[in-house]
């Protein structure tokens, strides 16, 4: 390993050919690189504005789908303040539910946005990993695609925050806090 020129050179012990590979450990503005697969391999500007496009509209999509999530959250609260067949005189709930209860299916409506909720945080963790890969790529366009997605999809989705009162202090969701 040779930390001094910013590159990695790894060898593979496991077969009798040794294969370099070279690891950018800088930002560097190039045309020529290979975003999170082998298969996606960037050789023409063109190939990298789409790329740029892609991450743009991804990290686009990763806070819309943090800001949905919040959404969602707020909505399964609501459910549960009021009964089903609530009146303008009727007090908010206040009874405890527990384990049992919800997995015994006496209260399926939070199970079932539970099990959505998991699906998407699923995806959500997902996109965020891909997007965390795609910066250590240390391409400074495609690092910046990403930031402005983010930027961009805040300002597109972050008024969900604050309407709704849920996450307007801090962004629980994310994997960097």
């Amino acid at each position: 390993m040779a930390h001094a020129g910013h590159t990695t050179t790894a060898t593979s012990l496991t077969s009798n050919s040794s294969m370099a590979m070279e690891m950018q450990m800088n930002f560097y503005f190039s045309t020529s690189m290979t975003l999170l697969f082998q298969s996606w391999d960037i050789s023409t500007v063109q190939g990298l504005v789409g790329s740029i496009f892609a991450m743009l509209f991804l990290s686009i999509f990763y806070e819309g789908l943090k800001s949905f999530r919040e959404y969602l959250m707020h909505v399964a609260v609501e459910s549960l303040r009021l009964p089903s067949n609530s009146c303008s005189d009727v007090k908010p709930t206040t009874g405890k539910r527990t384990w049992r209860s919800v997995f015994l299916g006496k209260s399926k409506l939070p199970l079932f946005i539970h099990v959505i909720q998991s699906i998407l945080q699923v995806i959500q963790m997902g996109v965020a990993y891909l997007l965390m890969l795609a910066v250590m790529t240390f391409n400074g366009w495609i690092f910046l695609a990403i930031v402005f997605g983010s930027g961009i999809g805040y300002l597109i989705f972050g008024w969900i925050k604050f309407l709704y009162g849920v996450g307007a202090t801090q962004d629980s969701n994310d994997c960097c806090n």
